[in-house]
């Protein structure tokens, strides 16, 4: 027991012994590392909010130059944007002090998203200073001065527009900006990197107050992206417009589309418009009655045979020269007949370079810009504009003592006020326009073509021309109006459409297309039944089975409303289908085309990969749009997904907008 107890009592104590050892060893130690810990802390705190700082430096350095931009003082921009750049630099070198801990998990990660954005905001200020440079070169060659821009950009009250800049002055501006169609294709190209990088962001911890930062930035490159790719689409028409290497002379037509025609609306006036050195030399307005009546004797060309067996024209008049789809096609027979009226009429033709259409909507889209405006002592805005013009040189005039040759002279001063006020629009303002501009393009409201081929082209590239083109593959559908003799009624007929598929009994594959007209209007001074011819253009090769909801002709002429023999044609590329049809006010009729689908149509359902291209009409209102789609095959992916309620099966369906030409794709 001794031997035992003694043991223990010399054994003992070595532990402890060890232990306040290893306490003298590891204390210092265990607070080396806390220390190192936190200064770790302390340093990464002072390198993030660097970061954070420089960051925020830079996003108000690039909201500075805006601001400089958009008063046209393109040499502070330029200042802000190279301090911007600075100060990206700066959080960048803040940045690589963190490159030795990328190796840790958490540092690692938020290091390289922080650092990632970092780039992006230099890739912003690189974009930017590409079209501040453009901006600074035009405002170089204005030669205008610093009380000048200012109240240039100012736009209240200040003594310089547009209008005011002398001919060689714009001569130079214009030049060098339809020079610049490259490098603006380059800055876009730049710009588009760059929100894409600001996209592709990780948004973590670290780097989530960073790109708050820039949030804001993102958000004006897109307007800025839009407007400078407007930019330079417009540096490759202008010349073919804008007269920089001379006159340029365009045919104007003013379409109204409260009278829908195919190639936009009735041509009721027209105008003849002279620019050069992108000023306007010349611009008069005239009553295409005018023209018409006074070569009418002349005039020897049949018409399209829907006007002469609903209209009863026995010739072909330059009112009704846009009867095609195609702007570029009604713009050529526009010119063609034209030109053979002026002959007939004993006058030399005019040598135009090119036609632009706009319709009363975009008439309002402008007022909606510059605000109502006077003319022949009455206010025009958005909501009148088409109405109030419309009364006047039909019935207004008369009252006023205006003699009928004088009764569109009401529409010469509203162009001149209108052209005015767009030419001095303060530098703010000038997005705002192009984007009005752009929009009336795609919707086909305004529309361009030019007899210079290099114009044209990039005018059917990108859009602006009205353009109905045949798919290179896949299904295509356009529904065509032409109003015959139903005064201005079409603001009052509610349209939409509905394409539908479906196999038959055999086995082939049906397509049906249903125009519906509701007619929500009343007997007035500019309203009455309204009488259609419509066409439906299908892929080449379809073959028509039947038609429902055709006339031969409305109730007065036709009282037992027998049905009228549809027409089938080539046209454009597509086997076109046509056929009258009459609604009466305060009801609805339904039209109705069915036919096979081409062969190729059908290949392509079988192939698993279906593509529909839909036109919309130039001039028609935003019409309803349903698709009902039965392939009977499963569908597994879509470019313009359905309800998600509707997922799972073998039918596409689909309510949307005919806003403008759309696509939509469709995997089996």
């Amino acid at each position: 027991m001794s031997h035992s107890a003694n043991f223990l009592h010399h054994v003992e104590p070595a532990p402890t012994h060890r232990r306040h050892k290893r306490r003298r060893v590891f204390g210092p130690l265990f607070a080396v590392i806390a220390l190192a810990l936190v200064g770790y802390a302390i340093w990464l705190a002072v390198a993030v909010g660097a970061i954070l700082a420089a960051a925020s430096d830079g996003r108000d350095a690039l909201e500075r130059s805006r601001e400089s931009a958009e008063a046209l003082d393109f040499e502070a921009a330029l200042v802000d944007l190279r301090l911007a750049d600075d100060t990206f630099d700066r959080a960048q070198r803040h940045l690589s002090a963190l490159a030795p801990l990328k190796a840790l998990p958490w540092v690692g990660t938020h290091a390289k998203a922080a650092a990632a954005l970092v780039d992006s905001g230099r890739s912003v200020v690189a974009a930017l200073e590409e079209a501040v440079e453009i901006g600074a070169d035009l405002v170089r060659l204005s030669g205008l001065s610093a009380q000048d821009l200012a109240d240039l950009a100012e736009g209240a009250g200040g003594r310089v527009s547009f209008e005011d800049l002398p001919s060689d002055t714009k001569r130079a501006m214009l030049r060098r900006l339809v020079s610049s169609a490259d490098e603006i294709d380059r800055t876009v190209a730049s710009i588009a990197i760059a929100r894409d990088e600001l996209s592709d962001l990780d948004r973590t911890a670290l780097s989530s107050p960073v790109l708050a930062a820039l949030a804001p930035v993102d958000a004006k490159l897109a307007g800025l992206e839009a407007m400078m790719r407007l930019l330079a689409r417009a540096a490759r028409v202008l010349p073919a417009f804008a007269g920089a290497d001379g006159t340029k002379t365009a045919l104007l037509q003013f379409l109204n589309d409260t009278e829908l025609r195919p190639g936009g609306g009735f041509i009721g006036t027209y105008g003849v418009l002279e620019v050069k050195d992108a000023d306007i030399a010349s611009l008069s307005t005239h009553d295409v009655y005018e023209l018409d009546g006074a070569a009418a004797h002349g005039v020897t060309e049949p018409p399209p045979p829907p006007l002469n067996r609903y209209l009863g024209a026995d010739k072909w008049f330059f009112r009704d020269a846009n009867w095609s789809p195609d702007f570029a096609v009604s713009a050529e027979t526009s010119l063609r007949l034209f030109a053979l009226e002026e002959r007939a009429s004993g006058r030399t033709p005019t040598a135009f370079d090119g036609v632009i259409g706009f319709t009363t909507g975009f008439a309002a889209d402008l007022l909606r810009l510059t605000g109502p405006l006077e003319a022949g002592g009455q206010t025009f805005t958005p909501e009148n504009v088409a109405d109030r013009l419309e009364y006047q040189v039909e019935f207004g005039y008369a009252g006023q003592g205006i003699p009928p040759e004088q009764r569109k002279a009401i529409l010469s001063e509203l162009v001149e006020k209108m052209k005015s006020e767009v030419y001095a629009l303060p530098s703010s303002r000038w997005s705002a326009f192009a984007t009005v501009v752009e929009r009336a393009l795609v919707d086909k409201r305004l529309m361009l073509y030019s007899r210079d081929a290099k114009a044209q082209a990039v005018i059917a590239s990108v859009g602006w021309g009205g353009a109905v083109k045949t798919p290179a593959w896949g299904d295509a559908l356009m529904v065509v109006d032409a109003n015959l003799a139903s005064l201005k009624s079409d603001p009052s007929v509610h349209r939409s459409v509905r394409y539908a598929i479906a196999q038959n009994a055999s086995g082939e594959y049906v397509g049906r297309t249903t125009i519906r007209y509701e007619h929500a209007g009343r007997f007035d001074w500019k309203t009455t039944r309204y009488r259609t011819y419509t066409r439906v253009y299908a892929p080449y090769g379809s073959k028509l089975l039947r038609v429902e909801g055709s006339l031969a002709d409305d109730k007065i002429r036709n009282p037992s409303l027998a049905a009228g023999s549809p027409d089938v044609f080539t046209e454009l590329g597509f086997t076109t289908f046509g056929a009258f049809t009459a609604v009466e006010p305060g009801q609805t009729r339904e039209l109705a085309f069915e036919y096979l689908l081409a062969q190729s149509v059908v290949d392509a359902i079988r192939s698993g990969s279906y593509r529909l291209a839909v036109f919309k009409q130039a001039g028609a209102a935003d019409n309803g749009l349903t698709l009902h789609l039965d392939f009977g095959k499963n569908l597994t992916d879509a470019s313009v997904p359905e309800d998600l309620s509707r997922w799972g099966d073998d039918t596409y369906n689909l309510n949307t907008k005919l806003d403008q030409d759309l696509v939509f794709e469709v995997d089996l």
